[in-house]
């Protein structure tokens, strides 16, 4: 696993960029363009994406966490 890509997937989601923001789904990153193995890519994409889904999960947990506090009270 890359340690860099998944720290930005889980930065974008921090920021609310959607799954489907992520750089390297634009065409100029992609294999086809870059000439990278298509391994490699898929990868680093799944790097991307095991941040990115790592830090929404947390969020979502936290915002049922406050939900559930809010209804206690």
């Amino acid at each position: 696993m890359d340690d860099s890509l998944h720290k930005a997937g889980e930065d974008a989601a921090r920021h609310g960029v959607a799954l489907s923001g992520c750089l390297l789904l634009q065409a100029a990153n992609m294999p086809d363009q870059t000439r990278e193995p298509r391994r490699k890519w898929r990868s680093k994409l799944a790097s991307w994406r095991a941040g990115w889904e790592k830090e929404t999960e947390a969020r979502l947990a936290e915002l049922e966490r406050r939900r559930l506090l809010l209804r206690s009270d």
